[in-house]
């Protein structure tokens, strides 16, 4: 209003609530230190239009919470006023916080006993009876076998051992003279079954093999063994089958490509007329050789391809092989062994062709079925040149003394 100073007021249009104004024609209060020479240009001061409309905010906060004396106005407040009602709102707030931090304490310790309880309801029903020895009799899908309960709870913490754990006798289905009725495969379950009881008797010099299962059924049987939660008992780190060289790499966290270079197998070659021998591992890759092959050197004998692990030892349950297609008429046989271990040796055959470059997955059965070893033989009676070599079944990590 054409004067050069100014001062904060305030006023309470309505309901009571209390704004901020700049009187630009009243005189300067020294007490608020502001200093304007115009309204456009604000000199650098601890008080200004801005910042006092935000300390009125901040007073309308405190009031709000601990109001001033009665009939004390907001403009008429001293400081020590204004710091009395922000105190109090700040005790307020505190306060609060004070009691959200106790609630959350509580719930806290209830989730904790409420996690407590669980826990000793999850052992409870996957404890084993003390009635270990007793005979349970049971009626697999039609077909009669007895056992003891220690042997059906031997994998502690798997489902089948809490349906034994002696805790739900009274819930299990039963036919006609009471036996515990289990409506699964019956040769699957036996299996299964016999493997646990051999597994009581285990030593580590001697442990229990793994089930032989026909190639046709094994995915029955490994649903299972997943329903009963058996997988880490019968297996612990082997894990399900599959592709051998790519779960070593996966566990030697290499390249698939490259596991003889990582010191992970060792690829050796009767004879070589191929691929360098630096090179042998990349048969074993995710896409193998193109255009190249793993072969012997040519018109040689014996021909053998010999694999061993370093670091693992393996169980071969199939393999498939895939020929050069430029040299598979002349050089590939289509018959070989392949052994395991100390194992005897397997016959297989394919009737390879331009046609039919590869084998498709190939069962591996026979006694070194169960066997983990840390070597695998292939010998042809005459030449081979495969592009690439993949194996199925379980690796396990050596031990180390």
């Amino acid at each position: 209003h054409g004067s050069s100073h100014g001062s904060i007021s305030s006023c309470a249009p309505a309901a009571g609530r209390t704004c901020a104004w700049w009187d630009w024609g009243a005189p300067p209060r020294p007490d608020l230190g502001a200093t304007m020479e115009t309204p456009e240009g604000i000199e650098s001061s601890p008080f200004s239009p801005a910042t006092g409309i935000e300390a009125a905010s901040t007073a309308n906060a405190a009031i709000a919470a601990g109001p001033l004396a009665v009939g004390v106005r907001l403009e008429e407040a001293t400081y020590e006023e204004l710091a009395e009602a922000i105190k109090a709102r700040l005790e307020k707030d505190r306060f609060k916080s004070t009691q959200q931090m106790e609630e959350v304490e509580v719930a806290e310790k209830s989730l904790r006993e409420n996690q407590r309880l669980l826990e000793e309801m999850e052992h409870r029903i996957l404890s084993i009876s003390a009635q270990t020895d007793e005979v349970v009799e049971l009626n697999v899908g039609g077909q009669l076998m007895s056992t003891s309960r220690a042997v059906l709870c031997s994998a502690e913490g798997s489902l089948l051992a809490g349906m034994f754990s002696g805790n739900f006798d009274s819930g299990h289905r039963r036919d006609k003279d009471g036996r515990i009725f289990l409506d699964v495969d019956p040769p699957l379950f036996s299996k299964l079954l016999s493997h646990l009881r051999l597994r009581r008797i285990a030593s580590p010099e001697c442990p229990a093999p793994l089930p032989l299962v026909p190639e046709e059924v094994k995915p029955e049987y490994e649903m299972l063994i997943r329903y009963f939660g058996l997988e880490s008992f019968m297996y612990g780190d082997i894990g399900p089958s599959s592709n051998i060289m790519a779960r070593i790499a996966e566990l030697g966290g290499v390249c698939q490509s490259k596991l003889q270079s990582k010191e992970l197998v060792r690829v050796v070659l009767s004879t070589t007329g191929g691929v360098p021998g630096l090179n042998h591992e990349e048969v074993f890759g995710q896409t193998g050789f193109h255009e190249r092959s793993l072969e012997n050197s040519y018109g040689a004998q014996p021909n053998t391809i010999t694999v061993k692990f370093l670091k693992h030892r393996v169980r071969v349950e199939g393999m498939e092989l895939r020929a050069k297609q430029a040299d598979v008429q002349s050089h590939m046989s289509n018959s070989w062994t392949f052994r395991q271990g100390s194992e005897a040796p397997m016959h297989m055959s394919y009737p390879f062709s331009r046609y039919e470059l590869s084998t498709g997955r190939l069962p591996v059965s026979g006694s070194g079925v169960n066997t983990f070893v840390d070597e695998i033989v292939w010998s042809f009676p005459r030449d081979f040149c495969l592009e690439r070599i993949v194996l199925f079944g379980r690796v396990m990590t050596k031990r180390v003394p």
